[in-house]
Parts: structure tokens; C-alpha cells; sequence
């Protein structure tokens, strides 16, 4: 099993409530702004649309990859 940061996971699951409550009809930039609250910018639009495809797929979708872009927001701990 691969693991993802969860805060990518956490930004897919919060777009999957707001598809399945029908509170948007633009799930990539919804997707888009869920990682941007968890400090997370991509311009790596074929895996936005990847994990949108896999929400209207399947409700409990799983991560499954990091955007090509990706590194890890910094945290202070």
C-alpha cells in the first residue's frame, strides 16, 4: 500500500463530502482550493483532474499519487 501526505488525502476527502452534497460544480478548483487551505499550490492539472475522476468513481477514492509538483509545506512543530 503506497502512502501520500495526509494532507493530500484530507484535501481529496473534502472535495468527495462537497461532490456528494452537490455543493459544487467546479470539483477541480474546489480541489484546488482545499489544498491551498492545507498549503498546498500544484499546477499539475492532469492529477487534479485524475483524483476528481476518481471521486465521481468511487466516493471513498484514495490518493494515488503526489502531484508531479509536490513538496511537503514545511510545519512548525
Amino acid at each position: 500500500m503506497a502512502t501520500y501526505d495526509a494532507d493530500l488525502q484530507a484535501a481529496v476527502d473534502s472535495t468527495g463530502v462537497a461532490l456528494l452534497a452537490g455543493q459544487t460544480d467546479d470539483l477541480v478548483q474546489y480541489l484546488r482550493d482545499q489544498l491551498a487551505e492545507r498549503e498546498i499550490e500544484t499546477s499539475d492539472d492532469e492529477w487534479l483532474q485524475r483524483q476528481v475522476d476518481g471521486l465521481q468513481n468511487d466516493p471513498e477514492w484514495m490518493v494515488d499519487g503526489e502531484p508531479s509538483d509536490f513538496t511537503s509545506p514545511k510545519r512548525d512543530t
